[in-house]
């Protein structure tokens, strides 16, 4: 399968959320990216502020792409640069998170609450080169280093750089400003991408003693994915206002400083905040979404009724930690608050886990939510599994809610390993799995929920603190025989160290000597808040019973607000609750635990178990829950693989939006294969080419397809072909339908042995899928898909869709056109349900979408027309608006007016096959619903910019390969590059390298960039026709019309068409002496193409040639559109007969003037009507 595919620029490119900038101030670039009080930047600021400041980094502090390793070596000892910083939420810190790697180099950021010796053992062990300090915490910063400086050479200390407070410039004389290195460094710089997607890309520090620091690792890859995967969990749709109450410096602000990137948000930074200033910062700047711990939302809850405001809407918050007490939880729901809890670790790049809410639960009592919203829930789409295990078996725990088992990750999203300690790196993940320390039980419905903490983590204010580390601290008393320390419910910080200690015979010592001693050793929020004077509990052998103790500090019960907080004004330092590569980091790995190759399939994995028992599939009387789906899925791969399917072998198929279509996506790729999804509209001629092409092992046929089947099977015969094994799909799922003796598609999944086994791509470069475009029967292309490519596409198609958790999708797309544009495994990413349909008419658009609930649709020109013009009873008001996606011809505003007041939302975009579909979207603006209808028709015409997942999408000179002006004038070809490119056309490596020649996908279409970014097409270099959704090659119709022994010349270009869109129109010269009728020219055409793919009209006279003889087809293009475009009639008024088409040539040969209707075409579903003018003969057919 590896024939003709080729990785190359074109189609692979590291993946990083440094694109997420790049692409936000391409797409976004006038809109707000950060606002700090009066401070505001746009995202093209924004980008040029990071831009500056790597070039500054990387020409005054050498650093060079050297310094990042480019090759795995889990022994090597490269030396990464780093640079650390010491900041709140301002400005600068959001910027450090692209600037730093921009340069090539890693970015670490420090706990502010930090004291100068934890700062200065960091500081040492990450071997930071640069240090940022914001100004409020220059004292610590500089005491910091002369820690540092007593322990080390002043030569390799690291340069200490400021961060004005309020953006303005330097303010120590002695140090060089943030703002004077952006100011003066210059605008342009290569950006240093990672050679590997492995590369690291920032150290988090979590829980450790100053004498063993862990520094965790994160890449470029998974601090990539674990964005993406942020931003769906928390529902977080295109251009949304952050509030930044999480600090950036936890986990890289759970990676949202990339997410808001990637969607194109604003950031709304808080140095300090309040009650007050978070509500008077949501109501001034909308605010949509915001996170924090549970300090953070008992602020919001007990705030003072003067500091309240009225939320504009909802807001989204994002909280972790001690779940949310029932009083807290309905407080801040009344206040317009929706919470999502989640978990994760700082080895998880933060969130791991999130408690998906089911819409039935928000009619529960209060107290029954609260208890749901305690739970962990289930892993994200990024993390491959979770699960709570044995840690001495490695066996899952039952799902009774009862037993306890340790929690454990495995995924993209688990840490490269511990900075300097292989040792601690290999302990983490034994087995092939992340140990968590964190002991958990499941619950029958497959929620987790935490118990205890087998690591002793006390989690306050969303800061973890050791146990351990403080016991140390306390131990060093000299009148301190024994000390343990458990967590206290604090009903401000969630929890403190409570400390139960005993004293040395004859020692005395107080509490608060005690909680002192402690505060000068260590961090304020490290030292104990309570002490008790006592024996420790022991077990037989002298251990102490920890359980008793935490019992007993529970039972003293929640220390109160007035007891612990000095002041309600924090310093943006509260998170989630964290425990505690092929990068050549030095304490690094690649292992089961944090690698695992994308493929979709993961996606119906985790649909089966976090939406189990909610409908997936729905065709008619028949519905699947996800559970049932997948079931379904692995009994179809089990067959496949009984039948000999092995890997790489393609599996082809013929069928309409069934759900044996659907599960085909999964299951063929579950037994290694690749699907093949074929074409309904084609004939038998065309299959029985791409069957030999495609040399498919296995063939399954929709029954309504059988006779076309059959009679490609012949045409195989004919040949001497290798024949498929063909399997009959019944058309209403029941095995007993079926018309043959043969195989049957549900009779083989009712007995097919259970327990089989997922053949995972042993590469994510894998082929998944193979789809054929235009091309000549002599010479097919089938194009490749990879499981990495059809991931990444199925999340780019979720984002630009607004598709949220459990949409619900009616399926006006055919499945067999890139793979449904990849909704088929996007679906399943958001636990959505499939609404299929086989016979897409109005009727049953508006039934469907009624009677459940839709929110997202597709569709070429064909569907919205057949909507608009639908009869006054046949349509149905719309529950809520339904967003549909279309591509080809862009709509009228005749249409586009008439879809807005049925209560769709329309969205225009356009790709290729080789581009899995939609690769560029319209991205629509909130200001421009204002704007007349015209002008928005106006701007919905245009192509738009690329999505979130495709690296670039340009203009260019074909020749010379430089971009054209951003005039809206200046015409090159489109040409794009990135993992959502295809692999290659199968068996074709000439047109692979032809296609992808200069690193770029070369499209063939023309087109120009708007001012704004925006890409439009101007012409089909390729002369493609759009009709109906389908592509039709003018190049292959003319081949075929010069086989016509009455055909002189030709060219086919497109003619406007009221229901298809277009079709193809023929401009025919016949040789001196020959004649042929138009009905003749298209009955021949249909008795060699598709029927989809003959002309609907024929011209006959000479063709317009320039001087060389080349035929001018922009001429010929005006000339079918000045014959207006061919109407959509009810099938009522094409019932003639033959006679009456005979009848009307007589009357053209006898000179009776017809009318406009029988000009523009009398039409019956299997016969031709022919009208003519004075000049020529015109055919149109149905």
């Amino acid at each position: 399968m590896d024939a003709g595919t080729v990785r190359c620029a074109a189609n692979h490119a590291p993946l990083t959320p440094i694109s997420f900038i790049q692409r936000a101030a391409a797409v976004y670039g006038d809109r707000a990216a950060v606002v700090c009080g009066e401070r505001r930047y746009t995202w093209r600021e924004a980008r040029g502020r990071c831009v500056r400041l790597a070039a500054a980094l990387a020409a005054r502090f050498g650093f060079a792409r050297g310094d990042v390793a480019q090759a795995y070596d889990p022994h090597c000892r490269v030396s990464h640069v780093q640079v650390a910083v010491l900041s709140p939420n301002v400005p600068a810190m959001y910027e450090l998170h692209f600037a730093v790697p921009m340069a090539g180099a890693v970015l670490c950021t420090f706990n502010t609450r930090h004291d100068a010796a934890m700062i200065s053992t960091l500081l040492s062990h990450s071997g930071a080169k640069v240090f940022f300090v914001e100004s409020h915490l220059l004292d610590v910063g500089r005491a910091a280093l002369r820690r540092l400086a007593g322990s080390t050479s002043a030569a390799s200390l690291p340069v200490l750089l400021t961060i004005s407070d309020d953006g303005a410039g330097a303010r120590d004389s002695g140090c060089v400003d943030y703002e004077d290195l952006v100011r003066d460094a210059p605008s342009e710089f290569d950006i240093r991408w990672p050679v590997d997607e492995m590369d690291p890309i920032t150290v988090n520090y979590t829980s450790g003693t100053t004498s063993r620091p862990k520094g965790v690792v994160y890449n470029h890859r998974g601090a990539y994915l674990n964005t993406i995967a942020t931003v769906l969990a928390y529902d977080i749709t295109a251009m949304p206002t952050y509030l930044w109450t999480v600090p950036m410096f936890h986990c890289n602000g759970w990676n949202l400083p990339w997410g808001v990137a990637m969607q194109g948000g604003t950031n709304i930074c808080l140095r300090h905040f309040t009650a007050k200033v978070i509500f008077d910062s949501i109501a001034r700047h909308g605010v949509t979404h915001m996170g924090g711990a549970p300090t953070v939302l008992n602020m919001i809850a007990n705030a003072p009724a003067a500091d309240r405001r009225a939320l504009p809407g909802p807001v989204r918050v994002m909280t972790g930690g001690a779940a949310p007490p029932p009083r807290v939880l309905l407080a801040v729901e009344e206040l317009g608050f929706v919470l999502y809890h989640i978990y994760g670790l700082t080895e998880t790049y933060g969130p791991a886990t999130v408690c998906t809410w089911m819409p039935e639960w928000d009619a529960l009592p209060a107290e029954e939510r609260a208890r749901l919203k305690a739970r962990q829930g289930f892993h994200h789409i990024a993390v491959q599994d979770v699960a709570v295990k044995n840690s001495a078996t490695m066996e899952n725990v039952p799902y009774d809610g009862q037993t306890v088992g340790e929690v454990m990750f495995r995924g993209n999203t688990v840490m490269s390993g511990y900075y300097k300690d292989i040792g601690a790196t290999k302990e983490s993940m034994a087995g092939g799995w992340l140990h968590s320390g964190d002991l958990a039980v499941r619950h029958p419905d497959g929620y987790i929920q935490l118990k205890d903490r087998a690591k002793d983590i006390i989690i306050s204010g969303g800061e973890n603190i050791s146990s351990i580390e403080v016991e140390s601290v306390i131990f060093s008393h000299p009148a301190v025989l024994e000390a343990a320390v458990v967590a206290r419910p604090d009903d401000y910080w969630g929890e403190t160290p409570c400390a139960f200690v005993k004293l040395k015979d004859g020692a005395n010592a107080t509490e608060g000597e005690i909680i002192s001693f402690c505060r000068e050793r260590l961090p304020h929020y490290m030292a104990p808040k309570t002490v008790v004077f006592d024996d420790l509990p022991k077990t037989s052998t002298g251990k102490t019973q920890k359980f008793v103790l935490r019992e007993k500090a529970r039972a003293m019960g929640s220390l109160t607000k007035s007891a612990n907080i000095e002041k309600a004004d924090i310093n943006c330092d509260k998170s989630i609750p964290i425990a505690g590569t092929r990068a050549a980091m030095e304490g690094c790995m690649l292992s089961d635990a944090n690698y695992a190759p994308l493929t979709p399939v993961s996606f119906l994995e985790r649909a089966a178990v976090v939406y189990g028992d909610r409908t997936a599939v729905v065709s008619g009387g028949r519905e699947y829950s996800w559970r049932e789906t997948r079931e379904r899925c692995l009994a179809g791969a089990s067959v496949l693989a009984r039948l000999g399917v092995g890997r790489r072998d393609v599996v082809a198929v013929i069928a309409a939006n069934i759900p044996a279509m659907y599960e085909l996506h999964f299951s063929v790729p579950m037994a290694g294969g690749v699907l093949c999804t074929l074409n309904t509209r084609h004939d038998a001629a065309m299959v029985s080419v791409l069957l030999r092409h495609s040399e498919a092992k296995v063939f399954l046929v929709e029954s309504q397809f059988l006779a076309v089947a059959h009679d490609a099977l012949r045409l195989l015969a004919d040949a001497k072909a290798k024949f498929p094994l063909v399997i009959a799909i019944s058309d209403t799922g029941d095995s007993s339908s079926s018309d043959g003796g043969g195989l049957e598609y549900e009779a083989l999944l009712r007995d097919a042995p259970r327990g089989f086994e997922i053949r995972w791509p042993a590469d994510e470069r894998d082929p998944i899928s193979l789809n054929y475009t235009s091309g000549t029967t002599s010479r097919p292309k089938g194009v490749i898909y990879s499981h990495r490519g059809a991931y990444l596409n199925s999340l780019a198609a979720l984002l630009c869709n607004d598709m949220t958790s459990m949409p619900v999708y009616l399926w006006t797309v055919p499945m067999f056109h890139c793979n449904g544009w990849c909704m088929a495994w996007a679906t399943a990413a958001q636990g959505g349900t499939n609404i299929c349909v086989r016979n897409v008419v109005p009727k049953v658009i508006f039934e469907q979408i009624v009677r459940h609930g839709v929110t997202n649709m597709g569709g070429a020109p064909t569907v919205l027309n057949m909507i608009v013009n639908a009869p006054a009873s046949e349509r149905r008001p719309l529950p809520r608006r339904v967003l549909i996606s279309t591509g080809g011809a862009p709509p009228p505003p005749q249409v586009l007016a008439k879809m807005e007041e049925l209560g769709f939302n329309v969205q225009h975009g356009y790709g290729l096959t080789e581009t899995y579909g939609p690769a560029t979207r319209c991205v629509w603006r909130p200001e421009w619903d204002a704007l007349p209808l015209a002008e928005r028709a106006r701007i919905k015409a245009l192509q738009g910019v690329q999505h979130q997942m495709l690296q670039d999408v340009d203009i260019k000179d074909p020749v010379t390969m430089a971009s054209v002006p951003s005039d809206g004038r200046a015409v090159g070809e489109v040409m794009l590059r990135g993992n959502t490119v295809m692999s290659g056309y199968y068996k074709d490596a000439a047109a692979t390298e032809e296609a992808m020649r200069g690193g770029w996908l070369r499209t063939g279409d023309l087109g120009v960039r708007h001012p704004d970014g925006y890409i439009q097409l101007k012409d089909r270099a390729k002369d493609i026709i759009i009709s109906g959704g389908e592509n039709i090659s003018s190049i292959e119709v003319e081949s075929v019309l010069f086989g016509h022994h009455a055909v002189l010349d030709v060219a086919v270009v497109a003619r406007p068409d009221d229901h298809w869109g277009e079709t193809a129109c023929a401009f025919v010269t016949l040789k001196d002496g020959a004649s042929a009728t138009a009905h003749e020219i298209i009955a021949f055409c249909r008795a060699r193409l598709p029927r989809y793919m003959a002309p609907r009209t024929v011209v006959f006279g000479d063709l317009p040639k320039t001087s060389t003889g080349k035929t001018q087809k922009f001429l010929l293009r005006e000339k079918a559109r000045a014959m207006g475009s061919l109407p959509m009639q009810s099938k009522s008024k094409w019932k003639i007969g033959r006679w009456e088409v005979h009848s009307y040539f007589r009357m053209y040969q006898q000179g009776t003037h017809l009318s406009s209707a029988e000009y523009h075409g009398i039409e019956e579903l299997a016969l031709l009507a022919c009208t003519v003018d004075r000049n020529s003969v015109v055919s149109t057919a149905s």
